[in-house]
């Protein structure tokens, strides 16, 4: 009786083969991994802080970097349209072909779209505007019967209604009911046809 061989069994030439063809993938995945990753190939952000995105493209294209403005904030003591900051910050390593994310001084003010403040309290009133943005605002005391209810908004004596874009520099003046002013009582009906019957 002839003894077979191990690698005559069909179990085992199919284990073998999954093994086999196990190890090819694995290997083929680490390839392509090692490819689209570019292991071990890094570029540094480069340094344009306080530049211009016009100056800075060069920097961006020779690191083979992109770039784009997601932000910009007002300051009338910057130089606008010069980058504040980057996203990775500066110095970070970073694969080529990478978008580096900018915030930049902007060339005018932020707009803001005026809230409706009528009949508000002067408390509630203040915090909506500052929540907004706005810093610069005074009170005027105006005639009212209510203490502390705003009555408007004005800037420079002009009369600001809600919807109204300014910017967020603008002085705002609230004017606010002093709870002490000429409030006409409301006629009776009744009282007037008595008056005219007599």
């Amino acid at each position: 009786m002839k003894r077979k061989s191990i690698f005559n069994n069909i179990y085992f030439k199919n284990f073998l083969g999954m093994i086999l063809i196990t190890v090819i993938l694995v290997s083929a995945v680490l390839v392509w991994l090692n490819y689209y990753t570019q292991h071990g190939k890094a570029v540094e952000v480069p340094d344009v802080k306080g530049i211009s995105v016009e100056d800075a493209k060069q920097f961006f294209a020779s690191k083979s970097l992109n770039y784009l403005v997601i932000d910009s904030i007002y300051n009338k003591k910057a130089v606008p349209g010069s980058i504040i900051e980057t996203i990775p910050p500066i110095g970070s390593k970073v694969k080529e072909g990478r978008t580096i994310y900018l915030k930049v001084y902007a060339y005018l003010p932020q707009l803001i779209t005026i809230p409706e403040v009528k009949d508000n309290s002067l408390r509630q009133s203040i915090a909506m505007l500052r929540s907004l943005g706005f810093e610069n605002i005074e009170t005027k005391t105006v005639p009212g019967a209510y203490k502390e209810l705003v009555l408007g908004l004005e800037s420079r004596g002009k009369t600001l209604e809600a919807g109204q874009r300014v910017t967020a520099n603008t002085p705002l003046s609230l004017l606010v009911s002093s709870g002490v002013g000429e409030v006409k009582p409301v006629e009776d009906p009744a009282d007037s046809i008595i008056e005219n019957m007599d």
